[in-house]
This record gives structure tokens, sequence and C-alpha cells, in this order.
């Protein structure tokens, strides 16, 4: 059980890590991350990088306060859209010392991402494991072969988000279930994550159930990335 996207108020969410974090393990997680937005424009008050090792070493508490009952994790989301965050002059010394990262927009046009071509530079240089969170890949690779997509992300090292918010749906169903025929194929290709992108409301930590049972149903257990 995990969920490893969710906002704190070192960016735009109303809850600290240590809220988050308590409601992860009142709900029965295994896994939780704490990943604040990243040096962009899109929010008022992003995690900056003088702010950096505050929030490491304030999560950095939360996993050994937690170590043996469930794993905290350090991460950040970034965003993909090179008008709103300067993907160049990102710190990836700092980045590097997270246990992973999350790139929202990628690819999609229709919210300014870059490209997977634009951004290999920019993952070559992360250590850590890269996800692609609350993506439309249905819509984002409508015209692609889902065996071309899976060994696509598999040849960048990616990891791809079950996205359980209410926000991310089109057609009145969400992303993850639009985009089945992808996921159908990454079983032995792509690891895949659960994340609720949860701001505002601190029971979304725990608001995975619909992920799980879509991972179970496609045989995906062995491919969460933790």
């Amino acid at each position: 059980m995990m969920n490893l996207h969710n906002h704190t108020i070192y960016s735009d969410g109303w809850f600290t890590p240590e809220d988050v974090v308590q409601r992860a393990w009142q709900g029965g997680l295994r896994h939780v991350a704490i990943t604040d937005h990243l040096m962009t424009s899109k929010v008022p008050r992003p995690l900056t990088e003088g702010e950096f090792d505050r929030y490491h070493r304030n999560i950095s508490a939360l996993k050994g306060m937690y170590a043996g009952r469930m794993h905290v994790l350090i991460g950040a989301e970034i965003d993909s859209n090179p008008e709103r965050c300067d993907l160049g002059s990102l710190p990836f010394d700092l980045i590097n010392k997270l246990d992973l990262v999350l790139f929202e927009y990628v690819q999609d046009r229709q919210n300014g991402g870059a490209s997977l071509q634009q951004l290999a530079p920019v993952f070559e240089q992360i250590k850590v494991p890269i996800g692609l969170c609350h993506w439309d890949i249905d819509r984002i690779f409508k015209d692609s072969r889902p065996e071309e997509v899976a060994d696509l992300l598999a040849s960048h090292g990616l990891f791809v988000e079950v996205s359980t918010s209410d926000y991310y749906r089109r057609e009145g169903k969400p992303f993850f279930i639009l985009g089945e025929r992808f996921f159908s194929h990454f079983d032995g290709k792509v690891k895949v994550s659960i994340g609720t992108d949860m701001h505002r409301r601190i029971d979304e930590v725990v608001n995975i159930r619909s992920g799980q049972d879509f991972i179970r149903r496609l045989g995906l257990q062995g491919m969460m990335v933790f």
C-alpha cells in the first residue's frame, strides 16, 4: 500500500509533513512520499533551493521516527513546462539526495510539457527513481502502439503513477482507466506507483483503493516501484 504523491506547506499543500505521514500510518500505508513542487512558477510558493535542506531534514526525521513501521520517502515534483521551470538549472546535487522525483506534464503539449527526448539530458543527471505523475497517457499517445510506448518508457527507466485523484479524469473516467491498454503492456518493462496528489484534504492520503484494485487486476503487483 503506497501513496507517493503528496504536497505540504513546503509548497502549495495545507498540511505539514508530520500530518501527512501520521495519516498514512493511521491508514495502514507501507510507503508514503512527500513530493512538493520544486522551483516552478506554476505555484505561488514552490520549494526553493534555499529551503531544500530544511525540507530534507524535516522529512528525514520522520523517516527515522517511522523506521521499521512504514517507509517515509523524500521526493519532489518537477514541472516539465520549460516556461515555468528552468530545467537546465535544476540543483541536481540536491535532487540526488531525494528518494524519488516526479515529473508532471511530460510529452503533454496541451500543458506545455517537454518531450521525453528533450528531457533525456535532464533524466541522465538524476540518479534516483523518476516517475511520471497524473499522466493522461491515452490522450498523449493516442496514435501510438502500447508496446512501443512501454519500450520507450523502459528505455528511460521511468515509472508511471496510477493517479487516484478525482481531478485527473476525462470523459468521466480516471486517466489510468482510459490508459489501461498501455498499462497492460507494462509488466516486465515499466514500474508503477500510486499517488493521490494530496493538497487540501488530508484523507486523500489514503485514497488509494481504486489504484490498488487496478494494479491487482492487471497483475502488476510485482512492478511496484518500491
